[in-house]
């Protein structure tokens, strides 16, 4: 049989992880307002580029495409939030942002 002392430990131990795990859970989450901090810094880059004419227009039809969709999700997604920007970024959200950082990042440099 076992002690009491044996099982208490063993709850501890079982709590012990459960928070770290859960700790881990809540910490690890990606803001709001950190997707629209890299989306904002990644497209006045790509607005200091058009202000010099470096980028081609089928380039621009593409991010102003995937900027739109983004903002609305964003806006949505800040609106479910009662705009509290500390909140999680939904997954379209992120999937949005992604999408259009990787089209800000495809556009060739120019010479």
């Amino acid at each position: 049989m076992r002690s009491s002392t044996n099982n208490f430990f063993e709850i501890l131990l079982m709590l012990a992880l459960l928070g770290i795990l859960s700790g881990c859970a809540t910490a690890n989450f990606y803001q709001l307002k950190q997707t629209r901090n890299d989306v904002d810094a990644a497209m006045t880059r790509y607005q200091n580029e058009v202000s010099f004419a470096a980028i081609s227009p089928e380039f621009q039809t593409q991010v102003n495409t995937a900027y739109h969709a983004y903002q609305k999700a964003l806006e949505k997604a800040v609106e479910q939030a009662n705009s509290n920007y500390n909140f999680p970024t939904p997954d379209n959200v992120k999937q949005l942002a992604d999408r259009l950082l990787l089209i800000l990042g495809s556009i060739p440099a120019t010479p």
